[in-house]
């Protein structure tokens, strides 16, 4: 079974600061390569996040920006199983891209730390951390090293597969397929606007960037969430960009319509006018 594990870290807290990223690439069970990039956060670094990786702004000047480098692992992420210890990761990436207007990797999220979890009844509530796993079983690494986290998460993703019987495939069927019940939210809504308890999903190139689409949406009580899910009430479609013309988002949420789930899809400026009413 093929999967990566990949690890951020950031510049601040703003989770889209990313400023490294750490790949390893398995492939029948055996790692098949790695990858680490410095990234260009293009925002200023915090003193504190400097103290637990030791990147510092001299180290990404003139390193490629988060749109950059997201463009080259596009190929690399698309439609693969992804495998992260934590959620910090996956929303990470979804808020990055927001950010910077870019569309969602579209991928099969797999949280190791639910995996560690379910695999080892002596982690089921305590003790999950990377740093600890890595301790209980030998794994020497330097913590908060993007492709260093990775690997010690991948060498424990192994064992859990060993220990549970299951692949990775088994695990997102179990474990991935239940989260994506969930939205992952990207914005909470500040709570008494006209549309409180609704939740909206951008989907497409907006003519604002998703950043300011966002705050104007939780400005009038939407949540903001990153995925189609059984919570989504709109969802705001700008220019598709998919050969076929309907993101995966789209087809989704017309899935749950056929359904029967009370949904709209609507166009970006049809979503102004409704919340500008």
């Amino acid at each position: 079974m093929n999967y990566l594990v990949l690890d951020l870290e950031t510049a601040n807290p703003d989770s889209a600061s990313i400023c490294q990223v750490g790949i390893v690439l398995v492939e029948n069970g055996e790692i098949a390569g790695t990858l680490s990039r410095l990234i260009d956060p293009q925002d200023h670094f915090d003193y504190w996040n400097i103290k637990v990786h030791g990147i510092e702004p001299a180290h990404v000047a003139g390193c490629p920006t988060f749109s950059e480098v997201l463009g080259e692992l596009s190929p690399l992420l698309d439609k693969r199983i992804i495998v992260t210890h934590g959620s910090f990761d996956r929303l990470a990436i979804a808020r990055a891209c927001q950010k910077h207007d870019l569309p969602d990797v579209e991928a099969y999220w797999l949280d190791n730390q639910t995996v560690v979890r379910r695999t080892w009844p002596q982690f089921a509530k305590r003790g999950y951390s990377l740093g600890n796993l890595a301790q209980h079983f030998g794994i020497e690494f330097r913590h908060h090293d993007a492709l260093e986290d990775a690997m010690a998460t991948a060498h424990i993703f192994r064992r859990a597969l060993t220990e549970s019987g299951k692949s990775a495939s088994d695990w997102v069927s179990s474990v991935a397929a239940r989260s994506h019940l969930r939205t992952a939210i990207v914005h909470q809504g500040t709570g008494g606007g006209p549309f409180s308890g609704k939740t909206v999903v951008f989907t497409g190139r907006l003519k604002v960037t998703r950043q300011e689409a966002t705050r104007l949406a939780a400005e009038r009580g939407f949540t903001v969430g990153a995925t189609i899910s059984p919570e989504t009430t709109i969802l705001c479609v700008g220019a598709e960009r998919t050969a076929s013309g309907r993101s995966s988002k789209v087809r989704e949420a017309e899935r749950l319509i056929s359904g029967g789930h009370p949904l709209s899809i609507v166009s970006e400026a049809e979503f102004w006018q409704l919340i500008s009413a």
